[in-house]
């Protein structure tokens, strides 16, 4: 399939007029803490993460202990946060049934957003997640059989991952954010367009995600070639073409290394500033660089807590009160 410009375009600086007004800057921490479901255990052993991204994540347990540390999230004056954690083999979150309850008190006892890494789902679990008052649903949408066999190690096809957002809708999910993860094969493109469509086919995104191989070290693919800037430029392109009514954000998994042509410009600002010619209006943690360009562009800036994926209508609660500087907070050069 034949992307609809050359990557060497996007850098160019002439090629995509804003197609919202707003570019919006993302810090998740710390009024949006991640929380694991699963206390670093996972089943998969995922190529690019092999559980490395677990150890980060707050720990609670129990239903209860969830419930406490939400609550010490609303005391703290979070606005929410984001339920993530492993899986079991068959790509179902481990705990997440179990734990559906304490969501639903959460909901009812505070006003924190709940974003919620899904897992794949069957309708009955689809269901619960909406009984439970989850505010937000992400998962990856990956668009090929091949590469969720060599990098999850599982059976699954790109249509079990689409059958899961259908199945959210159809339960009535509030707000859907998938993300598509841009050289997920270690490195190179391979499915993304596959998974784009059937992101258009099962769902109407609230926000479409896009992320980026970012080689770790203590994976598989700790040596995988970064992702190039004309290589997510192309996708997100692409993706802007196929929703053009959606935002389309650059999340916090993408490469954050510096090296990069000279002059000035990092690797880093080049994948951000690709990104932004491209369509994406949101980034978590943009650089100071990417923020410049896009108000070269005519983008007026906000800065937001929380995740890059929480919709227009609750982003309110993440407003800074100083959006017209720095908003308080530092926004990170490379």
């Amino acid at each position: 399939m034949k992307w609809p410009m050359h990557p060497e375009d996007l850098l160019r600086g002439d090629i995509v007029n804003p197609r919202f007004e707003d570019f919006k800057a993302y810090r998740v921490w710390p009024r949006f803490p991640t929380i694991s479901m699963s206390n670093g255990i996972c089943a998969l052993n995922c190529k690019h993460c092999n559980r490395v991204y677990l150890k980060g994540m707050q720990k609670p347990l129990t239903p209860q202990e969830l419930v406490d540390k939400a609550l010490e999230i609303d005391r703290n004056d979070g606005i929410g946060f984001l339920l993530s954690g492993g899986c079991k083999t068959n790509g179902e979150m481990i705990n997440l049934r179990n734990l559906l309850p304490a969501v639903r008190r959460i909901k009812d006892e505070t006003n924190l957003i709940v974003k919620l890494h899904t897992g794949l789902v069957d309708r009955k679990l689809a269901e619960g997640i909406v009984s439970a008052g989850v505010d937000l649903a992400s998962m990856e949408m990956v668009g090929s059989a091949d590469v969720v066999k060599k990098v999850f190690g599982m059976d699954a096809t790109p249509r079990d991952y689409a059958d899961t957002f259908r199945l959210l809708k159809e339960a009535g999910m509030p707000y859907i954010a998938p993300h598509v993860c841009i050289g997920l094969d270690y490195g190179k493109l391979s499915g993304e367009p596959e998974a784009l469509r059937l992101i258009k086919e099962s769902c109407n995104p609230a926000v479409l995600v896009m992320i980026a191989l970012r080689p770790t070290k203590g994976t598989e693919m700790e040596n995988a070639p970064t992702p190039t800037p004309g290589i997510v430029g192309e996708v997100v392109s692409r993706a802007a073409a196929l929703f053009p009514d959606t935002e389309i954000a650059l999340g916090c998994m993408r490469p954050r290394n510096s090296s990069g042509i000279g002059q000035g410009v990092s690797a880093r600002d080049e994948i951000e500033l690709a990104a932004l010619l491209a369509g994406a209006n949101r980034m978590e943690l943009p650089s100071r660089h990417t923020v410049a360009e896009a108000e070269k562009m005519g983008y007026k800036i906000k800065r937001l807590d929380g995740c890059c994926a929480i919709p227009s209508e609750l982003e309110h609660l993440g407003a800074s009160s100083k959006n017209g500087g720095d908003g308080g907070w530092l926004l990170q050069d490379a």
